[in-house]
């Protein structure tokens, strides 16, 4: 017994070190077989090579190699696998069936030396953006003169689609989510790509809408690109064609000047195009939960307009925390993915996911 007293000694050190492996392996979803083979290969073969070439005191021998061994190997994890050894332990360990235990061991560790970047960015949480203040009269800003009172507020407005360009009257609306035309505009403009049945909540009462992607909206000299459309014909009036919703004048700061009966468009320091992307866009996320706590979520947007999406972002809620996870750009027809590993955090029932932002 004494004899093989060193040997079982190591162990704990060779255990904690094989846990460590085992959860590596989890994590890039290699298969379980594969995971056991190559993290008892890798921990215990080259202890077993130094034991067997020595005919003596073979217990001590095997033990001594995988101390020194499993020193190696825990020391040099962060050099390959930064910022994964921790999450990697607790995984490991959690198998045994003993998650919360696996948890506190793994938080009681020494903090990893910082030797190499992270394979996998953490999301960052979500904060409120702070709003510069209004910037003076420039080429950034338009007076468009208005027409009407009291309830009715016409501003001019030209779509261009393709080489049809028209010039209306739309009713300011700042109530209204979505722009609208009535159909008889949408076939002048030759607007043929079009996007799913909403409902709108309009002043006459619900309805559904038929959504439609316009390539231009002019505010005097000031263009936006890539316009969500919402069909509606009784949105119309004798006077304007339709509303002008907050995917188009959301992207301004307004001032009216009742005195000289304008309107005042200033565009935002950052213009937000999500009402419009999503309209255009699925968006959809898959999330894995691993022994010991990790949470990894992959996200897709699908675009199905005719435009690129240069660039999104997905929030992602659970209780009162909230992640973004970016998405590169994604073009048209094609399917953009992103994965990210959440930070520690209470579990949740479920995941909310949103598009926060988007950009054609």
């Amino acid at each position: 017994m004494i004899r093989w007293a060193p040997l079982i000694l190591a162990l704990p050190a060779a255990a904690l070190v094989y846990a460590a492996l085992l959860g590596l392996g989890m994590h890039r979803h290699a298969p379980a077989w594969a995971i056991s083979m190559a993290a008892t290969l890798w921990m215990f073969g080259p202890p077993l090579a130094v034991a067997g070439a020595n005919k003596r005191d073979r217990p001590k021998r095997m033990a001594t190699s995988m101390v020194v061994w499993a020193l190696v190997l825990w020391t040099t994890l962060p050099v390959f696998f930064p910022g994964e050894r921790r999450d990697a332990t607790a995984t490991g360990l959690s198998l045994l069936g003993i998650s919360d235990f696996a948890r506190t061991v793994a938080n009681g560790l020494p903090d990893e030396a910082i030797v190499s970047q992270p394979e996998l960015t953490e999301a960052a949480l979500a904060t409120p953006v702070e709003r510069p203040a209004p910037s003076p009269l420039s080429d950034a800003e338009i007076a468009l003169p208005y027409e009407g009172a009291g309830r009715r507020l016409a501003v001019p407005v030209v779509f261009q689609h393709g080489d049809n360009t028209l010039e209306v009257y739309m009713m300011l609306d700042t109530g209204a989510t979505y722009t609208t035309l009535p159909s008889s505009i949408i076939k002048e403009l030759g607007i043929t790509h079009q996007g799913p049945v909403i409902r709108l909540h309009t002043a006459n009462g619900e309805r559904d809408a038929q959504m439609s992607l316009v390539d231009r909206v002019w505010l005097g000299d000031l263009a936006i690109d890539g316009v969500a459309i919402a069909t509606c014909d009784p949105c119309a009036s004798k006077d304007t064609v339709g509303l002008l919703g907050l995917n188009v004048a959301g992207g301004f700061n307004l001032n009216i000047d009742a005195d000289r009966q304008e309107v005042i468009f200033t565009t935002r320091a950052s213009r937000e195009r999500h009402l419009d992307v999503k309209q255009f866009t699925d968006l959809d996320a898959t999330f894995t939960r691993y022994p010991g706590g990790r949470v990894e979520v992959e996200v897709t947007l699908e675009n199905m307009s005719p435009r690129d999406v240069i660039a999104a972002t997905a929030a992602i809620h659970c209780g009162d925390s909230t992640w973004n996870i970016p998405i590169d750009g994604v073009p048209a027809g094609t399917v953009g993915h992103s994965s990210r590993r959440l930070p520690e955090h209470d579990k949740c029932d479920h995941y909310e996911i949103a598009l926060n932002s988007a950009t054609w």
